[in-house]
């Protein structure tokens, strides 16, 4: 039967969109026509036109239609190319039809088609700038409208790619888009698009404005999840081809927003009550970890808890530590009660205990602490539960935080280095880390020891305890307001002893802090006990020569004044001798001491610290 050449023009292109739409490209990304049946010719269909650098301007099928040769044997050729995904083929005759595409050869006439050598579509990404990039947005009015949860990148474009078109596609990736275009988008998708809003190309820097409806609600009672924020933020975007890096150094979220997370239920205030201090600048919790971290069965952990507990506050389950064959919950947590109740009975003074109940099963996890509650009883005000925050995730801390609102939330982030550590450059960075934690409710967070203990960390990461602590406080791109969020308490830990703990002090300006030492306790040389109290002591060293009670001396100076009339803090002296020397110079000719260091403590350069 006859069929005029308009029909079958008419026809191809039906077919041809139709293949575009199955292949989930544009129809004009695949297949170049020839400018001859002799003689094939490329045809870059996105050459840049846009004045802007990276940005291709979007393309429609009709645009290349004159060029098209009204050939029957050509139109044949796109309409078999089409029929892959309207014809019903086998998937045999599918396979060898896309077989054909791959070599270069259409499976008809032999149209030959090719790759669009410079083309972004092609050959790297699509650029999707104009839809998931506006520069012209200003960062206050984001803030003041608060719909957006805004998020600062340092991120970095593989060789050869655009980087706004790269912090497009990452902003398409972390939203409403992928590496095409498809056709199921309509206008409200588009509505709730992510947005990149600044970048700094020679920085490195990108900002992201994520809209607050994008992110998962609970269907119990509408609340918000940080699993959902950081599935879109740091998602598949860690992933992506055209991408070298990209981390996360700063998140703000609106307080409309903000007030969807649940927050710390308890802080270190309920602490300073029960250890009788008050409600306000109760200062240093002295605290520990039983050392070593495994290995300790039963009734031997419960005498070094009883032996620290005699000078000190806080007791911590290392993040190991929980129901191991040698040490059963069910035996260890009656001797760590009974140790509690003869310190309390004969020093007068509240102890404080948290126990590990961090588990795959969130069943798991309240069984343990419901039998932890049950065999503290009276003192169970007095217990904190553990969560390894990080390798458990925060479904973890959330099940903590909801099933037992009156303990006090211990967050211990081991693991968290594999993607906050300053040798990474993917994830995000441990202030990211820590403000996340208040959000999703830990009352106590570890934060190291801002480089002055053993784990790495600048002194500069004071910042981290203030935006745990404040009720505003700045990051390094975003000022967050909490609006009355209880606070999380720092939690330090890591190498620290009495004689690092002064200038820790003095650079973070407070010392209302948990502290967690335990070889600075259990390494002294007189024991946990002494241990305890020369933390304490290094806290009151501190505290006077703050107040100038030693007069216009330095600190060092200062603590070494305050060791000659306290033997615990004396004995940390003569305990750990590597950082004596490093950090008071000529601390054995004031102190009258000429013998050896029975304990060598981990080196660390104190001259930076000038």
């Amino acid at each position: 039967m006859a069929t005029s050449d308009g029909f079958k023009k008419g026809c191809a292109l039906g077919l041809a969109s139709a293949a575009a739409c199955y292949l989930g490209q544009s129809g004009v990304s695949f297949v170049a026509p020839p400018a001859a049946p002799s003689a094939p010719a490329d045809v870059d269909v996105n050459a840049n036109t846009d004045k802007h650098p990276g940005r291709l301007e979007r393309q429609k099928l009709s645009a290349v239609e004159p060029a098209l040769p009204s050939s029957s044997s050509a139109w044949a050729a796109l309409g078999a190319g089409a029929c892959v995904a309207a014809a019903g083929l086998s998937d045999r005759r599918r396979r060898k039809i896309g077989s054909a595409l791959a070599r270069g050869r259409g499976p008809a006439s032999g149209l030959v088609v090719q790759p669009l050598r410079e083309s972004r579509i092609g050959n790297k990404a699509l650029d999707q700038s104009s839809r998931y990039a506006d520069l012209s947005l200003q960062e206050e009015d984001l803030i003041r409208m608060g719909q957006h949860v805004l998020v600062a990148y340092i991120m970095k474009p593989k060789a050869g790619y655009d980087y706004l078109a790269t912090a497009a596609h990452f902003a398409a990736e972390s939203s409403t888009g992928t590496n095409v275009n498809v056709c199921t988008t309509d206008d409200f998708t588009k509505s709730v698009d992510a947005l990149v809003y600044y970048i700094d190309p020679e920085e490195e820097e990108m900002k992201i404005a994520y809209p607050n409806m994008l992110f998962d609600r609970n269907i119990t009672d509408g609340r918000a999840m940080m699993c959902s924020v950081l599935t879109l933020t740091i998602g598949n975007n860690q992933g992506m081809g055209d991408v070298e890096y990209g981390k996360i150094y700063d998140i703000y979220f609106p307080p409309s927003y903000l007030r969807l997370f649940d927050g710390p239920a308890c802080s270190v205030i309920d602490m300073w009550r029960i250890l009788g201090r008050g409600t306000s600048d109760g200062g240093l919790v002295v605290g520990t970890i039983i050392k070593p971290k495994l290995g300790l069965q039963p009734k031997p952990f419960g005498e070094a808890c009883y032996g620290f507990w005699q000078g000190g506050d806080f007791i911590k389950n290392d993040e190991p530590q929980g129901n191991q064959v040698f040490c059963q919950m069910n035996e260890c947590i009656p001797e760590v009660v009974k140790a509690m109740r003869a310190c309390v009975k004969e020093t007068g003074a509240s102890k404080l205990f948290s126990a590990n109940i961090t588990a795959d099963d969130p069943n798991e996890m309240i069984a343990r602490g419901k039998y932890v509650l049950s065999q503290f009883g009276p003192l169970s005000e007095s217990c904190a539960f553990l969560v390894d925050g990080y390798v458990a995730g925060g479904t973890a801390v959330t099940v903590a935080r909801r099933n037992f609102p009156k303990q006090f939330l211990h967050y211990h982030r081991a693991g968290h280095g594999a993607v906050t550590s300053p040798q990474t450059q993917r994830g995000y960075t441990a202030f990211v880390h820590t403000k996340l934690s208040r959000v999703i409710g830990a009352s106590g967070i570890h934060v190291g020891t801002m480089s002055f203990g053993k784990m790495e960390g600048d002194a500069s990461d004071k910042n981290i305890a203030f935006m745990l602590q404040c009720d505003e406080a700045d990051g390094p791109y975003f000022r967050q307001e909490w609006e009355g969020m209880v606070q999380t308490t720092p939690i330090i830990s890591g190498g620290m002893n009495s004689l690092r703990l002064p200038a820790f002090f003095e650079n973070l300006g407070h010392s209302n802090v948990i502290l967690t030492a335990g070889g600075g306790a259990f390494g002294h040389k007189d024991g946990p006990k002494q241990g305890a109290i020369s933390c304490r002591q290094g806290e009151e060293a501190w505290k006077l020569w703050k107040a100038g009670t030693y007069g216009d001396i330095s600190l060092s100076d200062g603590v070494v004044e305050f060791a000659k009339t306290h033997e615990e803090i004396k004995g940390a002296f003569l305990t750990f001798q590597k950082d004596a020397d490093q950090i008071y110079p000529g601390w054995k000719e004031k102190l009258g001491y000429t013998g050896e260091s029975s304990v060598q403590a981990a080196t660390f350069d104190w001259q930076k610290k000038a």
